[in-house]
């Protein structure tokens, strides 16, 4: 069986300051996004726990009485990132390594203890809003209704009751008593000292830091509110998460995931009983996919035999005699109109023709990988904020050196395998999270 491609969970690469752009280098990504988002609308590739939402309503009722306006002494943290340190130290002070697996930024939690310094903004992620649990569910939070223009949503007020009460919290949400007020007022009372400190604020034996291991470990769901989240991912009526989930859990779609982890095999088996509007989109995919895939096999072959000359320079001829830049020469201009005409039903013809029609020119494998050369230039330049430096450097002769950050060995994989990923090992690790599936 195929191991299970994950996003990976961290990443620091291509911020704002860096001229390096180490990530799409053909400009594919945005197109493939466009096409997920439209599939599992809020879900993301480095979701992992569906946890996390329940934790994102906890820290949204924590916070509420703050000032949208209130920061840190350190001038940047705001109530909800307080919190954030607050759960990621937390489970790391008080579980194992394999019970914090997929929790963002406890990799940095950890140095911090062992170092014996509090967490803060400068020993936590460079950008806690994209990368930190937060980040990483906002969106999914927002779509589901548990987070309503930063405050706690309807849906997110109901998923905190039903928490509370499986977990002896009673009086956590809302104004009414119960065990649950002290809890959550012991937690305000250490994110404002939080703010005053510009870090995290309580030792090493705090009680607080058991409060997130017992009622907030990513694994830890009772039965009330894993149902109540599975219901809250079910409920899609904007896009197709209810059809992908429950195709996933269902025996077919179960069998193939399990026997292949490719979503290619699995969209060709959820597609036999889609609706019309699902099959348009998966075929669309499907199409998409396909001529990425050419695409790439042939830039990463590049690249490899750039490295391989080790500093010298490489000819355009000796990249156009590759064995899969002469397939993409050929395969790429016949296929175009083809996956034009995918994308039309789901509306991204344009952006499709406009950013690879430089591709589909017919021409020999030498005019067609320097057109590819061209194409991947064009798209380091075009990203912001101020475009980024292309993975090599081109003399007048044509001829091209590949830089030191870019090297590599690793070759295309020359399979039909997705370049991109649709959210299906995030959605299978839900379904076992939330018991949908035996873990």
């Amino acid at each position: 069986m195929q191991r299970y491609r994950f996003a990976p969970l961290l990443t620091e690469k291509d911020d704002a300051e860096s001229s390096e752009g180490g990530i799409d280098p053909l400009g594919t990504e945005p197109l493939a996004d466009a096409l997920a988002v439209r599939l599992v609308p809020g879900v993301r590739e480095r979701q992992r726990h569906p946890r996390f939402l329940t934790a994102m309503a906890v820290s949204l009722e924590v916070c509420r009485d703050f000032d949208e306006e209130t920061v840190a002494t350190d001038g940047i943290s705001a109530p909800w990132i307080i919190f954030e340190w607050y759960l990621v130290e937390g489970l790391v002070r008080s579980t194992g390594a394999k019970e914090r697996l997929g929790v963002p930024g406890s990799l940095k939690a950890a140095r911090a203890i062992d170092d014996g310094v509090p967490l803060s903004a400068r020993r936590y992620l460079k950008t806690p809003t994209v990368f930190g649990f937060h980040g990483v569910y906002r969106q999914l939070a927002r779509t589901l209704g548990i987070e309503d223009s930063g405050r706690l949503g309807e849906t997110g007020f109901e998923l905190l009751s039903v928490w509370a009460a499986e977990q002896g919290l009673e009086g956590f949400a809302g104004s009414g008593a119960g065990p649950g007020q002290a809890v959550r007022t012991q937690l305000k009372d250490a994110v404002r000292a939080g703010l005053e400190l510009g870090s995290t604020a309580r030792g090493g034996g705090w009680s607080g830091w058991e409060f997130f291991r017992k009622h907030l470990s990513p694994y830890g769901a009772e039965s009330r509110e894993s149902r109540f989240i599975a219901t809250a991912l079910l409920n899609d009526p904007k896009g197709f998460r209810r059809d992908v989930i429950q195709s996933l859990v269902a025996a077919k779609g179960l069998r193939v995931w399990e026997a292949t982890g490719s979503e290619r095999e699995f969209h060709h088996a959820l597609r036999v009983t889609a609706r019309e509007e699902l099959r348009d989109l998966l075929n669309a995919i499907d199409g998409f996919e396909s001529f990425s895939r050419l695409c790439q096999d042939a830039f990463q072959d590049c690249l490899c035999e750039m490295t391989r000359q080790g500093g010298k320079k490489t000819p355009l001829t000796s990249l156009a005699a590759l064995r899969s830049v002469r397939l993409a020469s050929k395969r790429v201009p016949e296929s175009f109109g083809d996956v034009m005409m995918r994308l039309e039903p789901v509306g991204e013809t344009v952006r499709f023709s406009e950013t690879f029609a430089g591709l589909a020119e017919r021409g020999s494998p030498t005019e067609w990988v320097e057109r590819l050369i061209e194409h991947h230039r064009k798209t380091q330049r075009r990203k912001p904020p101020n475009g980024k430096n292309p993975w090599f450097e081109r003399f007048d002769d044509g001829s091209l050196i590949i830089r030191p950050d870019y090297r590599t060995d690793e070759p295309g994989t020359h399979d039909d395998r997705y370049v991109h990923l649709y959210r299906t090992p995030s959605l299978w690790q839900f379904a076992r999270d939330i018991h949908l599936v035996k873990a």
